[in-house]
């Protein structure tokens, strides 16, 4: 499978702060990656220095085999972002928007069509886009950032702002076109169901630093555990590797990874005298991935 994104060793300083370290990413084609952690943690710096907005202090970065720092041209051909506000003509129709954004990239007038009709945004295509949403907004910044077939595309927090149905359309829009147009997304959200609606894959960053094999969580299992002795059996389970927490109303939550099958932590139990007074699977979501690696 085609790399159409590869980071080796990315490292950024601002002065004496240390705020990527280390970074290693690779994307494939048709991937929709999702980049989380929490607000400081080097999202938008990674991101930024993707697209060439601010200089890595050591490491290098690859798009579409393209080296950015030797080949820039043809590595910012191969990928298009969409970072804070679109930066769209307020007082022009969408489709001037279009026209002019098409012909600064030299794509052809039937590219424009296409990607008009892309965006379905239909007859507010003709209307001056101050009157658009922040939605219908979005869908044009997003044609806009598709007209010259990048391979990647680069989102940062493109749900802010959006109301429930233009979150809605924009996963729809996303969806889209992975399939028809055979981009590859990195983006990141602070809406967590979100991510997990339309990811592929899941990044996780903390502190400046990839945090490593968090894909796999989506393949442990969470259980709820009630005994009859709770803090000897959190004792316990710790002993065997997993990870658990004491939630309210004297139930236990017990994250298994493939490597610690149910059977096992509950013979341990068993053996300590630990009476089960009741057992349930929890579905593993995005948002317990979150708070395992970010707490809260």
């Amino acid at each position: 499978m085609e790399k159409v994104l590869e980071i080796k060793g990315l490292n950024k300083y601002f002065k004496n702060h240390h705020v990527l370290k280390d970074i290693n990413l690779t994307i494939y084609e048709k991937e929709i990656i999702g980049f989380i952690g929490p607000n400081g943690a080097g999202k938008s710096t990674t991101m930024r220095c993707i697209n060439n907005l601010i200089f890595p202090s050591s490491g290098s970065i690859k798009i579409c085999g393209y080296d950015l720092m030797k080949d820039r041209d043809k590595a910012l051909q191969c990928q298009s972002s969409l970072i804070e506000n679109p930066g769209l003509y307020l007082e022009m129709t969408g489709y001037d928007n279009l026209k002019i954004f098409g012909a600064l990239r030299k794509v052809s007038k039937q590219r424009i069509k296409e990607i008009a009709e892309f965006t379905n945004l239909k007859d507010a295509l003709y209307r001056r886009v101050e009157h658009y949403s922040l939605g219908m907004k979005q869908r044009l910044a997003l044609g806009i950032v598709l007209l010259n077939k990048p391979k990647l595309i680069i989102l940062d927090e493109p749900t802010n702002g959006l109301d429930p149905k233009g979150v809605m359309e924009l996963r729809e829009t996303i969806l889209n076109l992975v399939e028809k147009e055979n981009v590859s997304i990195l983006f990141s959200s602070h809406i967590l169901g979100e991510i997990e609606k339309i990811a592929t894959r899941i990044v996780c960053i903390r502190n400046g630093e990839i945090i490593p094999m968090q894909n796999d969580l989506y393949k442990n299992e969470r259980y709820q555990l009630r005994t009859n002795n709770n803090h000897k059996a959190k004792q316990i389970i710790s002993e065997t590797g997993a990870a658990v927490q004491e939630k309210e109303m004297n139930v236990l939550s017990v994250l298994l990874s493939q490597e610690q099958p149910l059977k096992q932590v509950i013979k341990k139990l068993v053996e300590a005298d630990v009476e089960i007074e009741d057992i349930e699977k929890e579905v593993v979501s995005i948002e317990s991935i979150y708070s395992s690696i970010y707490g809260g």
